[in-house]
């Protein structure tokens, strides 16, 4: 009797504290960290050379983006702004880099004349669907070249800007005017002060320093073969499929130096498709290929096993992965080769649209806990 009284307390216990444990909340999964960044661009008529700066080296700026640790989920919106009837509708938060590039070629020099800065910054705070959690950077860029206090009152940056760090939004303040103009500079360098934010200043050109290297051509070949391993499926691949190659195409117009950045960009981790290629969807723990209809799937897929289906989408995951690794190789060589060049030609980039974008994501990033490799 004693040995079965022992038994069952033993027993009794031991349930005890499964249940104990079992009752204790599990943990929620490690929070993936956000950049989400804003472009907030006057669109008024002497804006046009900053404009174009900003197609040739938004893919520089994602670059910089890609050697923050841990890797973030990079979200982008855009916003161009003029007066209260000539405001863009704002293209929303996204990590679809190939919808923001897509939207950022339809920017132009519309030569409207006034620039609402202030109501800008409301529209990019409160119409953007900002990330929620703690480990995430927000920021906005507002680019311009006039005075700042332009607008409604109450739409004033003065209410706008404290309004935008009151939800732990950083407002940048990018002036590329005449840096004499009195009355400008100062509202600028208030705005950004006003929430915790840079000012700076660049090249009424936009500042682009371009230099073309032997490393182009073996990256644009690079990013054709990159192209080859995605395999689209569902309804979105063939939208999917051609903006990638719209991408492309509207990179190489601008020279083989964007096509180059381009490529890079496709080699880090925040460039993801998998809402159209099974690829990178396949990297989601949770993805499961049997949930992918028959019809859904690219014709040399239909008529597989689920095994063959499998070990397809593994072999084009590591074609990928060895050409992304080669990309990056050859990145390595291409930086060091216009870092040589830049300092023969005494060139310098101080006053550079993508320059002040990659200081400043830099050092605010480093603030919420982000580490850069060197």
């Amino acid at each position: 009797m004693r040995i079965l009284a022992t038994i069952v307390a033993v027993l009794a216990f031991s349930s005890a504290n499964w249940a104990q444990e079992a009752a204790r909340p599990v943990p929620p999964p490690a929070e993936q960290p956000h950049i989400d960044i804003v472009f907030c661009i006057d669109c008024s008529g002497s804006m046009g050379p900053v404009i174009e700066t900003a197609k040739q080296k938004v893919w520089a700026i994602v670059n910089e983006v890609a050697k923050a640790k841990p890797a973030p989920v990079l979200r982008i919106g855009l916003l161009g702004y003029g007066n209260a009837d000539r405001t863009f509708r704002p293209f929303d938060l996204t990590d679809d880099l190939d919808e923001v590039y897509k939207n950022l070629m339809t920017f132009k020099d519309e030569g409207w004349g006034d620039e609402y800065v202030g109501l800008a910054i409301h529209k990019a705070t409160n119409e953007m669907k900002w990330s929620a959690g703690k480990q995430v950077l927000k920021v906005i860029y507002v680019v311009g070249n006039e005075t700042a206090r332009q607008g409604p009152a109450e739409f004033d940056y003065t209410k706008t800007a404290p309004a935008a760090i009151a939800k732990d939004i950083i407002v940048n303040a990018i002036y590329c005017g005449d840096t004499d103009h009195a009355s400008a500079t100062p509202t600028w360098r208030e705005m950004a002060r006003l929430a915790d934010g840079q000012y700076m200043e660049i090249a009424a050109s936009g500042g682009a320093v371009v230099v073309a290297t032997p490393f182009d051509k073996d990256l644009a070949e690079l990013n054709g073969k990159l192209n080859a391993t995605y395999v689209g499926y569902g309804a979105a691949a063939a939208e999917g499929g051609a903006k990638q190659a719209a991408g492309d195409a509207s990179a190489g117009r601008l020279g083989a130096v964007v096509l180059a950045e381009r490529a890079v960009a496709k080699s880090s981790v925040q460039y993801s498709n998998a809402t159209w290629d099974l690829v990178d969807a396949a990297k989601d723990a949770k993805f499961d290929i049997n949930s992918v209809k028959e019809e859904a799937l690219p014709e040399e897929m239909k008529k597989m096993t689920v095994e063959q289906r499998k070990a397809f989408i593994a072999e084009k995951a590591r074609e990928r992965e060895a050409i992304q690794k080669q990309i990056r190789e050859v990145a390595t060589r291409r930086d060091a080769f216009v870092k040589e060049q830049m300092s023969k030609q005494g060139l310098s980039a101080d006053k550079a649209f993508d320059t002040a974008v990659r200081n400043s994501i830099n050092q605010q990033a480093q603030k919420k806990g982000f580490v850069f490799e060197q």
